[in-house]
C-alpha cells in the first residue's frame, strides 16, 4: 500500500508569501520616508515662519496698517508743503502756519532758518511754493514714523519773469501728537 503524498501547494502560491512580504516592507519604508519629510518640512517652515516673524518688516506697521499710513502720508504731506512755502508778504502767518506742524528738535531749526528767510524774502519779494509730488511711509512704529519726500520748489522772485525750481528728497521723522502728525526732523538725501 502506498500511503499518498501530502497534497503539495501550488507554485503560484508559493511564489505569493515572498511577493506579499515584499510589498508589507515597501510599503514600511515608504511610509516611513512620507513621515521623515513631513516632519522635514514641519521644521524648515518653522523656521522661515520664527524667521519672518523676527524680521523688522513684521514690526513696521506700514506695511499693514493701511489707514494709519494713508492718515500719515496726508498730514505730512501738508506739513511738509507749509514748512517749505512762504511769501515775503506773509512771513508771520507762514512761520505760524508751519509752527502748527513741527515739533521736537525740528522747531527749534526751522525757526532759526526762518530768521534768515525774514532778512532776504521782503527785499527780493520772493514767494516760494513748496508740492510734494511723491511720498512713501517707509516706517510706522507707534507714534512715529519715517517718511520719503519728494519735495519740489518755485521760487518766484519780483521782476522776474520766469520761476526758479528747485527739487529735493528729503527723510522726515514724524511724530504723532494730539492725534496730529507732526515734523520732528527733516534731512535731504
Amino acid at each position: 500500500m502506498t500511503i499518498p503524498a501530502p497534497p503539495r501547494s501550488a507554485p503560484a502560491e508559493e511564489a505569493a508569501k515572498p511577493l506579499r512580504r515584499l510589498t508589507g516592507v515597501a510599503a514600511l519604508v515608504a511610509s516611513v520616508a512620507v513621515v521623515v519629510i513631513v516632519l522635514g518640512l514641519a521644521a524648515w517652515f518653522r523656521g522661515e515662519a520664527n524667521q519672518l516673524a523676527g524680521s523688522a518688516a513684521a514690526s513696521n506697521d506700514a506695511l499693514v496698517d493701511a489707514g494709519t499710513t494713508t492718515q500719515v502720508c496726508g498730514q505730512v504731506r501738508e506739513a511738509v508743503q507749509r514748512v517749505f512755502s512762504y511769501d515775503f508778504a506773509r512771513l508771520d502767518d507762514d512761520e505760524r502756519a508751519a509752527a502748527e506742524v513741527i515739533t521736537g528738535p525740528f522747531a527749534e531749526s526751522f525757526h532759526q532758518q526762518f530768521a534768515r528767510v525774514r532778512e532776504l524774502a521782503p527785499a527780493q519779494q520772493a514767494v516760494v511754493v513748496a508740492t510734494v509730488p511723491a511720498l512713501a511711509v517707509k516706517v510706522l512704529e507707534g507714534d512715529r514714523a519715517v517718511v520719503v519726500v519728494f519735495l519740489d520748489q518755485q521760487a518766484h522772485q519780483g521782476g522776474q519773469a520766469k520761476p526758479v525750481q528747485a527739487f529735493g528728497r528729503l527723510a522726515v521723522t514724524a511724530q504723532r501728537v494730539n492725534g496730529s502728525w507732526k515734523i520732528d526732523e527733516a534731512e535731504p538725501f
